[in-house]
């Protein structure tokens, strides 16, 4: 994503992928400290109405569920950012997807774009009126940026129903250079990589000990 940008992230996207890694953080430091009472704990207290019972099964199962989460993260935003959203109508078609649901999730694509660009530039028309100085005046002006945006898209809903009429739309968008047929030696490979990982997984259980990582920075 940052190369086909230019590592010109728009901020409401980059905004969106630091939410999902604060999840990621918040939820594995629940599950951390809510170990097995009858365990040994590493680190045992009360935080208000919290009660904290971090044992190793807990600390390790919280690491392997934020890199499992990492890894799947990364993995939909490099195959959304590198596949066509033509290509993927199609591959939803040849699963006997409706075609109704697969156009339009590519009309939905087409203009997203349009409504995230025109919601930066009322954020930055905002910036430019002082239109964050203070609390309330910030929460105004991203509702107003919110209001705008939902208005011109009914707007823009109106002119782009038009431009498809003008276009001899048919309710299909044609694929001009259609993707690789899926032969076998992909299957294969496919397969292989599966079969790969899963014995990878089975066979290094164990040989990184994040508990013993920590353990000289946290005292245990």
């Amino acid at each position: 994503m940052a190369y086909s940008t230019n590592f010109k992230i728009p901020l409401i996207l980059a905004l969106g992928i630091g939410e999902a890694i604060l999840i990621m953080v918040l939820g594995s430091g629940m599950i951390s400290i809510m170990g097995d009472s009858s365990d040994p704990a590493l680190w045992d207290g009360k935080f208000l109405w919290f009660t904290i019972h971090m044992t190793d099964s807990s600390f390790q199962k919280a690491w392997l569920i934020f890199f499992r989460a990492v890894a799947g993260v990364t993995l939909m935003l490099s195959f959304a950012s590198s596949t066509p959203i033509p290509h993927l109508a199609h591959a939803l078609r040849s699963i006997k997807c409706p075609i109704e649901i697969c156009e339009l999730i590519v009309l939905i694509y087409r203009y997203a774009f349009l409504l995230l660009e025109r919601f930066l530039v009322m954020l930055d028309a905002a910036q430019c009126r002082l239109g964050y100085n203070g609390t309330k005046t910030a929460i105004k002006s991203y509702a107003g940026a919110m209001t705008g945006t939902f208005i011109f898209s009914l707007e823009l809903g109106e002119k782009s129903e038009a431009a498809l009429a003008c276009r001899n739309y048919q309710g299909y968008f044609p694929i001009y250079r259609m993707p690789r047929s899926l032969g076998w030696q992909w299957i294969a490979l496919s397969v292989a990589c599966i079969v790969a990982l899963y014995f990878a997984g089975e066979y290094t259980e164990g040989w990184i000990d994040m508990t013993e990582i920590f353990a000289p920075y946290m005292g245990w």
